[in-house]
C-alpha cells in the first residue's frame, strides 16, 4: 500500500471509528437513564404491591379509635406512633369522606395540603387501575407519592378514608439515594464492559469494512490516473465488494468504448484515405478530358468530342453515387436513419423493382425472372428501405453478369412467420476467400463497373436495422445467391 494510501486509509478509519464511538457513548447515556428509570419504577411497584392491606388494616385497627364520629386523638397518635416505629417510612393520614384532612402523624409535622384528590383513592379501594397509583404528596404540593388506602365504615356509613403515604420524604431522599448509588453502579459497570466489547466488535468491523473501501477507492484512483487495465478484487458477494463488480463492469464498458472510439477514428483515417482515392479518379478524369476540349478543341472532330463528353459524364455519375452511397452509409451507421415500418406486399415490390431493371438488364443481354407465388404473405418492413437493398443487390449482380446469364429474384414463405427473399445470378461468382470482406466499405472484387464498393455494405446495415441477418452463397463461374428474411406483418 502506498503512503498516501495508508494515510487516506487512516483518515477514514479514525472518522468512522470517532463516530462509532460517540453512536456508542449516546447509546450508553440513553440506556443508563432507562435503566434508572425503570429501577425506580419497579421499585415502587413492589412497594405499593406489597403494602396494598396496609391500609385496611390500619382502618381496622383505628375503628375502636371513633366512636360515634368523635376521635380519640391521643389513642389514635399513640397507635399510629406506634405503626411508624414499626415501618418508619410512612405517613398516615386520616381523611373526611371529603378527602379533607382531619388528622396526621408525619415527620417534623409539616403538612401543607389541607385536602386530598379523592380520585386516586378511589382507584386504588376499587382496584380500577392494576398499574401505579400516585396519590397528592401532602408535604409537597404538586408531587405525587404511592400509597395505600381504605375506606372507615361505621354503621355502614362512610365516615372518612385512612390514607398512608408508603413512602416518607426523608425515606424517599435516602432510598432513592442509595437506591440510585448501587443502580447506578451496576449500570455503569454493565455498560462500561457493554461499551468496551461493542467497541472491540465494533472497532474490528470498521477495520474490514475501511480496508475494502480503501481497496475499492485505490482501484478507482488507479483508473482515474489512466490505468485503464485497473480492476477492483472482488473476493464475496456483499453489498461493499458488488460495489467492485458495478465499478468493474464500468471500467470494461468504458475501455471498450474507448477501443471503438479508437477504431472509428481508424475507420475514419481509412474512409478519408478511400474517398481521396475515389474521388480523385472521376475527377482526374473528368478535368483530364475537359482540358483536352478546352485546349485542342479545333484539332477534336465532332465524333471525339462526343467521346469525351461522354466519359465526362460517366464520371460525373460515378462521383454523384459515391457522394450518395457514401452520405446514405454514414446515415445507418451513425444511426441516423429511423425505421418507418409498415405492412406491404413484397412480392409487389419485388415486380416493380425488376421492372426498373429490365431495360438495363436487356441492354447487358442478362434476362431477370421473378419467382413469386400468389400466397406470399404482407411483410412488416421500411419499404424505402427494402427497395434500396434490392436494388442494390440487382445492380451488384448485373454487374458481374455476362451476356447470356440470368438473375432470378424468388419469395418464399418460411415455417418461422418470415419470408425468405432470395437474389440469385448465374454470373462470375465470387471467389471463397472474398465472401467474409464483401460487405466492408470499398471492398471490391474488381474494378468491373466503376463501382464505389459502398452498395453491399448499405445492404447490409439495413438488414442489419431491421434485426435481420443476410446469407451469400457464391461459386466461381456459376453465380453467387443473396438471401434475407421479413417478418409476416401482424394483421388483425
Amino acid at each position: 500500500m502506498t503512503k498516501q494510501g495508508t494515510n487516506s486509509f487512516s483518515r477514514l478509519y479514525r472518522r468512522i471509528s470517532t463516530l462509532f464511538i460517540g453512536v456508542l457513548f449516546v447509546f450508553a447515556a440513553i440506556t443508563l437513564y432507562i435503566s434508572v428509570q425503570a429501577a425506580n419504577h419497579y421499585s415502587q411497584e413492589v412497594n405499593q404491591s406489597m403494602n396494598r392491606d396496609l391500609a385496611a388494616h390500619v382502618a381496622v385497627m383505628m375503628t375502636p379509635f371513633i366512636q360515634e364520629g368523635i376521635l380519640n386523638e391521643t389513642g389514635l397518635e399513640d397507635l399510629v406512633h406506634s405503626l411508624m416505629v414499626i415501618n418508619p417510612s410512612i405517613e398516615v393520614y386520616l381523611l373526611d369522606p371529603e378527602g379533607k384532612i382531619l388528622s396526621y402523624v408525619a415527620p417534623e409535622k409539616v403538612v401543607k395540603l389541607e385536602g386530598v384528590s379523592l380520585e386516586p383513592l378511589n382507584e386504588f379501594i376499587n382496584k380500577t387501575n392494576k398499574g401505579i397509583i400516585y396519590g397528592d404528596d401532602p408535604r409537597n404540593p404538586g408531587e405525587e407519592k404511592i400509597f395505600s388506602a381504605a375506606e372507615l365504615i361505621q354503621d355502614k356509613r362512610l365516615t372518612g378514608y385512612i390514607y398512608i403515604i408508603l413512602a416518607s420524604q426523608e425515606y424517599a431522599s435516602a432510598a432513592n439515594l442509595v437506591r440510585g448509588s448501587f443502580i447506578m453502579g451496576l449500570s455503569i459497570r454493565s455498560i462500561i464492559s457493554i461499551l468496551i466489547g461493542s467497541a472491540l466488535v465494533g472497532l474490528l468491523a470498521l477495520w474490514f469494512i475501511v480496508k475494502k473501501l480503501n481497496r475499492i477507492i485505490r482501484g478507482i484512483r488507479k483508473f482515474e490516473d489512466g490505468d485503464l487495465k485497473t480492476r477492483i478484487e472482488v473476493k464475496s458477494n456483499d453489498d461493499l465488494d458488488q460495489i467492485g463488480t458495478v465499478f468493474n463492469s464500468m471500467a470494461d464498458t468504458i475501455e471498450q468504448n474507448i477501443d471503438e472510439l479508437k477504431g472509428v477514428e481508424n475507420l475514419r483515417k481509412e474512409l478519408i484515405s478511400n474517398i481521396s482515392h475515389d474521388l480523385r479518379t472521376p475527377i482526374s478524369s473528368i478535368q483530364g478530358y475537359a482540358e483536352t476540349l478546352i485546349l485542342k478543341k479545333d484539332d477534336i472532330g465532332q465524333k471525339e468530342q462526343e467521346k469525351y463528353l461522354g466519359v465526362i459524364y460517366k464520371n460525373c455519375e460515378n462521383l454523384q453515387d459515391l457522394v450518395t452511397n457514401l452520405f446514405e452509409l454514414s446515415k445507418l451507421q451513425s444511426n441516423q436513419v429511423m425505421l418507418n415500418k409498415e405492412p406491404f406486399s413484397i412480392g409487389e415490390l419485388v415486380h416493380d423493382v425488376a421492372n426498373k431493371y429490365r431495360i438495363l438488364s436487356q441492354k447487358k443481354g442478362v434476362s431477370i425472372n421473378t419467382i413469386v407465388s400468389k400466397d406470399i404473405p404482407v411483410v412488416e418492413a421500411d419499404v424505402l428501405l427494402i427497395d434500396r437493398v434490392l436494388q442494390n443487390l440487382i445492380d451488384n449482380a448485373i454487374r458481374f453478369c455476362k451476356e447470356g446469364d440470368t438473375i432470378n429474384i424468388e419469395l418464399q414463405q418460411a415455417t418461422t412467420g418470415q419470408v425468405n427473399v432470395t437474389i440469385a445470378d448465374t454470373g462470375a461468382g465470387i471467389p471463397h476467400d472474398h465472401l467474409p470482406l464483401i460487405f466492408e466499405r470499398y471492398f471490391k472484387k474488381d474494378e468491373r463497373g466503376g463501382s464505389s464498393g459502398l452498395g453491399l455494405a448499405i445492404v447490409k446495415r439495413i438488414i442489419d436495422l431491421h434485426e435481420s441477418s443476410i446469407d451469400v452463397k457464391s461459386t466461381v463461374g456459376r453465380g453467387t445467391s443473396f438471401q434475407f428474411s421479413l417478418p409476416v406483418a401482424n394483421i388483425a
